[in-house]
């Protein structure tokens, strides 16, 4: 909904769960810290389009029995994360895409994703974070934390001096990571959710 709309009591009578989301910016000109480290036994490369189907099963397995599978439908299938993926990468609706500033990590020899962070250009010099997940099992282990890291730091380099993104409040660790990198809520706003 439109940043302010005053319709959460009508959302509400009409039968919808409602959750609040942060619309949250980091200065990037403000961050100096170096990525975190990555376990040896990784690899962290670029978005490739090699990497469309893997993707979409880290989407939907991180966000299996997640606040968020409740709020994007997309998430909740291998089909409805990779058609998630297909329109913040080939579509405008987040921005214009951004390969060089995406990053995912893996195994070496495998191409099963343990991470990814995509990352688009909503502005001129300012990029959005439009999906940041880790699978599960591997969460809570600093990896999440590095993919932000390394996006920024790329996004930095290429000159950008903001980086948004989403989250939901409920979201309390990705919301504790977000500010432990810098990033400030600007606005928070609702969410509807229409149960079927």
């Amino acid at each position: 909904m439109p940043f302010g709309g005053p319709v959460d009591d009508t959302l509400r009578e009409q039968g919808f769960r409602l959750h609040t989301r942060k619309f949250m910016l980091l200065k990037l000109q403000h961050q100096s810290e170096r990525p975190a480290s990555i376990n040896s036994g990784l690899r962290l490369d670029r978005w490739n389009d090699r990497y469309f189907e893997p993707c979409a099963k880290l989407i939907y397995l991180a966000y299996s029995n997640h606040i968020d599978g409740e709020i994007n439908d997309q998430y909740r299938s291998r089909h409805g994360a990779l058609k998630f993926l297909k329109n913040i990468i080939h579509l405008p609706g987040c921005g214009q895409f951004l390969p060089t500033a995406s990053f995912v990590l893996r195994y070496p020899g495998s191409d099963e994703l343990l991470g990814a962070v995509l990352t688009s250009e909503v502005a001129a010099g300012v990029g959005h974070t439009t999906q940041l997940c880790v699978q599960p099992g591997f969460q809570g282990h600093g990896l999440g934390r590095a993919l932000m890291q390394t996006s920024s730091e790329m996004l930095r380099n290429m000159h950008y001096k903001e980086l948004s993104l989403t989250v939901t409040a409920d979201n309390h660790a990705a919301v504790q990571l977000y500010e432990k990198l810098g990033f400030a809520t600007l606005r928070s706003f609702t969410a509807g959710v229409w149960p079927r």
